[in-house]
């Protein structure tokens, strides 16, 4: 799975399980736009992906955070005029690493979604040891918007 070899190196990571994988992803197909997500292949095997949603934030906000009968009416709303996109995850399996696989897919995602009418990208957080990502996510024009810490204690 190109989540667990490509995370493996990152502090504080545990690799997902196939089953806990698809119970996490199973209801984002509802909340899915395909063309802002892609997978790249080398002899038919997955090498690498970027994966990414539309930002469901303000849907969420605008429905109180709450499911009940108008939640259709909320999501169709929302696919309606859906302008940020989150990028969940990227990466490349450690064997592919270092031969511009991740930029190139993510050049080839933030294109799909300028496609698509998204205004806006976002992306989850990246490990401070995490130099190459980075150092590619400042190439690509992003901006960090808050650090994130973690703490350790030998017991």
């Amino acid at each position: 799975m190109i989540l667990n070899e490509s995370f493996a190196d990152n502090p504080m990571f545990v690799p997902v399980s196939r089953a806990e994988f698809e119970f996490q992803a199973k209801e984002m197909k509802w909340i899915m736009d395909p063309r802002i997500s892609a997978v790249a292949e080398k002899d038919g095997t997955p090498a690498g992906a970027v994966i990414a949603i539309p930002d469901v934030n303000p849907m969420l906000k605008a429905m109180g955070s709450r499911l009940g009968l108008t939640a259709p009416w909320y999501l169709l709303k929302h696919r309606l005029k859906r302008r940020r996109a989150v990028i969940i995850f990227q990466g490349v399996k450690p064997e592919h690493q270092g031969r511009g696989l991740n930029p190139l897919l993510l050049a080839h995602v933030l294109g799909e979604m300028r496609r698509a009418g998204y205004d806006t990208a976002g992306g989850t957080w990246i490990a401070d040891v995490n130099a190459a990502s980075l150092r590619q996510a400042e190439k690509a024009g992003a901006r960090p918007l808050h650090r994130l810490h973690l703490f350790g204690k030998t017991l």
